[in-house]
């Protein structure tokens, strides 16, 4: 027992023991140190990777921007799209492309460009997917009537890549002959949307869809209708039954009267003609001002609210622009045009007056009501498009004086239900 406790007690060899272990534990953190630190360069690689990947996804996507933009046609680029679901469509270019007046190994981006046809792209564009037929248009993959588009690309940095998927819309400049057809002012008068009730009183109006210059001459160029509506089917599916807007505002207007409405027959476009021939449907769609509107009225020189209680009223508008053009009853001259804006308030009765123009006025550039009637009485004289649009609007010219829009008047429905 005494030679056990001895041999218990004697630490000869501890030392060593303890310095191994030490040795083990610090060999295994210094093998794990070396490790992550071989790795760092990795994640720091991969992370610059993968921001570069987003970004030369992003510059596909500017490249293909530009490009979009200085086209009128895009089913150019569609050629070979279909609608089968999961698809991506075609390559835009090329594959692989590098950035400007760099090489591939800074990185490449593939854009695809397809039609929203699939059965879930409305979803993501927030329109009708584009499988309705429209006058001149019959959508597929490869051909595109709404004017959206949906574009896939990615980007490749190393071994990273990143993909964006975006909807393109195309809001067509009213006044550009060369927007699409959809997309183009088309008659002296139009009535694009839902509704077209008219009433014409007396006899002491014209309606002209020819060619004038601001002195209110006839002057060279195509003559556009004199009336149109738009596309008897373009709110009822493919197969149903059309609208009767056309026939509607023939209809509403006496023999005697149609005398007075003059511009493209419809049938010939190189010629003029009067009355029915020249009130005709067009290609000129509800969706098209709706969307002109609303990339518009964001830059308006002059916004007004207008509501059931404080309603637009105005007397005069024009007077102080020889005084002062930024006054806000200055409503732009032929020198300095202007946007001006009427935000009126829904009202289901279609009773609310947005705006209401009296005495002697006169404007010049773009007026556009929003969700309401526009009232003109007395003398009123502008250059320019008029468009009121929205829910429960309409146009009364009611007399007092001459009223003259040298330019187009454009009154769009959007409402589905009103009387």
């Amino acid at each position: 027992m005494n030679r056990m406790r001895a041999i218990l007690r004697d630490e000869r060899g501890v030392a060593l023991i303890v310095a191994l272990v030490a040795l083990v534990a610090l060999s295994a953190l210094v093998v794990a140190f070396l490790a992550v630190g071989a790795y760092e360069p990795q994640i720091s690689r991969n992370l610059v990777d993968t921001t570069r990947a987003r970004y030369l996804a992003e510059a596909g996507l500017e490249a293909v921007y530009d490009t979009l933009i200085a086209n009128t046609n895009w089913d150019t680029f569609l050629t070979g799209a279909t609608c089968t679901i999961g698809t991506t469509g075609v390559v835009f270019g090329t594959a692989n492309t590098a950035l400007s007046g760099l090489t591939s190994t800074s990185g490449t981006y593939t854009v695809n460009i397809r039609n929203d046809c699939q059965a879930n792209d409305g979803s993501l564009t927030g329109v009708a997917i584009d499988t309705t037929n429209v006058p001149g248009c019959t959508p597929s993959g490869a051909v595109n009537c709404n004017d959206h588009v949906i574009l896939t690309s990615t980007g490749t940095s190393g071994s990273s890549t990143r993909t964006i998927t975006v909807v393109v819309s195309r809001v067509a400049n009213l006044m550009n002959p060369n927007a699409p057809p959809g997309g183009q002012i088309n008659a002296a008068l139009s009535f694009p949307g839902y509704e077209s009730d008219t009433k014409f009183t007396g006899n002491s109006f014209d309606v002209d869809g020819r060619n004038h210059d601001l002195n209110d001459s006839l002057t060279t160029g195509q003559s556009l209708l004199g009336i149109s509506v738009g596309p008897e089917n373009q709110f009822v599916p493919a197969g149903g039954p059309v609208m009767q807007h056309e026939v509607s505002i023939q209809n509403s207007l006496s023999n005697q009267q149609k005398d007075n409405v003059n511009g493209m027959d419809q049938s010939n476009s190189s010629s003029n003609t009067i009355g029915n021939a020249t009130v005709a449907a067009g290609l000129l769609t509800s969706q098209a001002i709706t969307d002109f509107v609303t990339a518009v009225k964001s830059y308006a020189d002059i916004t007004i609210d207008s509501t059931p209680s404080s309603p637009a009223s105005f007397n005069n508008i024009g007077s102080s622009c020889g005084g002062n053009q930024a006054a806000t009853d200055c409503w732009g001259t032929s020198a300095n045009p202007k946007i001006v804006y009427i935000k009126g308030t829904l009202d289901t009765t279609s009773a609310f007056n947005a705006l209401k123009v009296a005495g002697t006025s006169t404007g010049s550039g773009i007026l556009i009501v929003e969700d309401g009637d526009f009232t003109i009485s007395g003398n009123f004289a502008w250059e320019g498009p008029i468009i009121v649009t929205g829910g429960y609007v309409g146009v009364g010219i009611l007399g007092g004086g001459n009223q003259q829009v040298l330019g187009a008047l454009i009154s769009n429905e959007t409402a589905t239900n009103e009387a």
